[in-house]
């Protein structure tokens, strides 16, 4: 049993157990362990998630594709997410995780109709 569950998005929906947060199929059968300590929406085909503090992204498989290591994260927008690192910085990656344009930004937004 879950102690909350969120709306599906993209196949998989957000679940609750034991302060641990997971994902689960439209069967109810938890495809993703409740190991983090946050985790959000599948959007682009990754989700981020947060672990011992730190963003990261996984697949729907589970597997960590971008490791968990920015201070902060968004979610993917047109291929691109924003990115915060522990020096107070933003940038932008894309999805394998490469920076495509540097963290050196005091601020900045999603992307939308291919611009920030």
């Amino acid at each position: 049993d879950f102690d909350k569950g969120l709306a599906f998005y993209e196949g998989l929906a957000v679940v609750k157990r034991d302060k641990k947060w997971g994902f689960i199929d439209k069967s109810g059968k938890e495809v993703i362990p409740c190991i983090y300590d946050d985790a959000y929406n599948f959007r682009e085909g990754l989700a981020k998630v947060r672990l011992d503090g730190e963003y990261g992204y996984i697949d729907k498989s589970g597997k960590e594709v971008i490791p968990c290591r920015y201070y902060n994260a968004d979610d993917f927008c047109e291929g691109l997410a924003r990115v915060k690192l522990y020096s107070g910085r933003y940038g932008y990656i894309d999805k394998s995780g490469k920076e495509v344009i540097p963290c050196k930004y005091d601020w900045t937004y999603a992307f939308r109709e291919g611009l920030a």
